[in-house]
């Protein structure tokens, strides 16, 4: 795990009209298809986030968390962030300091680790932001 590794990007903390978001980069040197997370995990204030409530944005398509495992021509390109929007209305509230870790394991398809088994690489990260 690279805990020095800040996938959460800073200052990305935003109240939504049904809960929150906030920006996390590719901990990784390529670009890779969506079908490579294989999985995304946020927790707010120690509390960790039902995945049902999460959705994962890129290239202005949202898609729920279990929706990203056939999408293999759609990339998470090196230079763009994901937003994770989060459905969890009055949770966080504008100008509120709040304790984030998100949690994010990505299947590298080119290094093979044995027959049928590719690298994975998980990184989780913590960071307290205050909400816009």
């Amino acid at each position: 795990m690279g805990a020095s590794i800040e996938i959460i990007e800073k200052n990305s903390l935003r109240v939504t009209n049904d809960g929150y978001e906030i920006r996390v980069r590719l901990n990784w040197y390529r670009s890779l298809p969506l079908s490579c997370v294989e999985k995304v995990r946020l927790a707010l204030d120690g509390q960790w986030v039902d995945p049902g409530e999460v959705t994962f944005e890129v290239n202005a398509h949202e898609y729920r968390l279990d929706e990203l495992a056939p999408l293999c021509e759609e990339f998470w390109f090196v230079q763009d962030s994901a937003r994770l929007h989060v459905r969890q209305a009055g949770k966080v509230a504008a100008g509120e300091s709040q304790t984030l870790d998100a949690e994010i394991a990505l299947r590298f398809p080119y290094i093979p680790i044995g027959p049928g088994k590719f690298l994975v690489n998980t990184t989780r990260c913590t960071t307290t932001q205050i909400a816009a």
